[in-house]
């Protein structure tokens, strides 16, 4: 038996801003865009060559929003950590300080549009 992660949901208050980040500033493509119940969409977004696609789920009024102090819990890799920092961050994309090498890899922590923080680590192939 093979099990895969197919999809991870974010849930955002705005999903049309989360799309304008997630695709402009991050680079990721729409792959699904379908309406989904009365106000809100069902939206998908995949990272270039494909991948693991992003929900980009509209949180209900009474759910619980992330602050900027807490985590989330999706966690991204580059091939070249440095390299994937100058072009987000020439892109608008906010991160907390540049890459970082710790005893276990290389670390960056960035910010999408609702003030959500992703953690962008160093493809283990490539340290």
């Amino acid at each position: 038996m093979t099990i895969k992660v197919n999809q991870v949901t974010l849930y955002v208050q705005d999903q049309a801003a989360a799309v304008d980040f997630w695709t402009k500033k991050v680079g990721f493509e729409v792959t699904t865009d379908q309406p989904y119940g009365p106000d809100a969409r069902w939206i998908e977004v995949t990272p270039p060559g494909g991948g693991v696609r992003l929900v980009l789920y509209k949180a209900g009024p009474d759910w619980p929003v992330l602050s900027r102090d807490q985590p989330n819990y999706v966690l991204f890799a580059a091939g070249d950590i440095v390299q994937a920092h100058a072009e987000l961050a020439g892109r608008g994309v906010e991160f907390l300080a540049p890459p970082v090498e710790e005893a276990w890899g290389w670390s960056a922590v960035f910010l999408d549009n609702e003030g959500h923080r992703f953690h962008l680590s160093q493809d283990s192939a490539n340290s």
